[in-house]
């Protein structure tokens, strides 16, 4: 082998050997530093929901999904709190015997109670477009374990409010008012008998279907919702 042969074999092997012996050093010092976060990590920290619940009513709070306000607002349409609240305006309107052109026979209930059904499909058809429309919750949570006068303020400010954010806090809403006078108004104007049934006596009408939903409210308060502070524990 030439000298020049001989020269780079010894220098390949002197760097073999340095390599090996400075190579156990290097792991440990790496070994040693601290891991970094990875980005996945950093976002899900950054995500992570508080500790704190919201609560509504004395019960936790979740916001509702697309689904679940579709469910609310056929229950309380055409399900048994709108049966209740059709059959006891058409009642009251038999009762009174309005309008008179109608009598106060079964034909004349019949067509009560339909007006009355078509008052409550308008009134929550417009109620849930406006529901998605301003991104409000407007279902009724009845206040488990208040006293009886939150309990009524509870009913009462449910025609006046709405829930929103993911705490739900209550805010002053136009929608269930403007709800509850579109249906009397329309019905009115469109069907009623007499040519002094118009929108004037759909909005003095509508009072009957503040005082029906306020009635609901409370019959849920009291009768199903029946625990309150009032009552005597045991």
């Amino acid at each position: 082998m030439s000298d020049r042969g001989r020269g780079l074999f010894l220098g390949l092997l002197v760097c073999s050997l340095s390599a090996l012996a400075i190579a156990p050093a290097l792991r440990g010092q790496t070994a040693a530093l601290p891991e970094a976060p990875k980005p996945q990590e950093l976002r899900t920290r950054e995500k992570s929901p508080p500790d704190q619940i919201a609560m509504v009513n004395h019960r936790p709070y979740v916001p509702p999904t697309q689904k679940e306000l579709r469910h609310d607002y056929l229950r309380d349409t055409y399900g048994l709190w709108g049966a209740l609240s059709t059959t006891i305006r058409a009642s009251y309107s038999q009762a009174r015997d309005k309008p008179s052109g109608w009598g106060q026979d079964l034909p004349g209930f019949g067509q009560r109670f339909g007006s009355s059904f078509a008052v409550t499909s308008i009134n929550g058809s417009v109620r849930y477009g406006m529901e998605e429309l301003f991104h409000e919750d407007l279902r009724y949570i009845p206040c488990h374990g208040c006293s009886v006068k939150h309990k009524v303020e509870n009913a009462l400010l449910a025609e006046i409010t709405a829930r929103h954010e993911s705490d739900g806090h209550r805010v002053f809403s136009l929608t269930p008012t403007v709800a509850d006078f579109s249906g009397p108004i329309i019905v009115h104007q469109a069907w009623y008998p007499g040519s002094s049934q118009g929108p004037l006596s759909g909005v003095v009408s509508a009072r009957v279907v503040f005082a029906t939903r306020v009635g609901v409210h409370l019959f849920r308060e009291f009768v199903l919702e029946r625990r309150h502070k009032d009552e005597p524990e045991g």
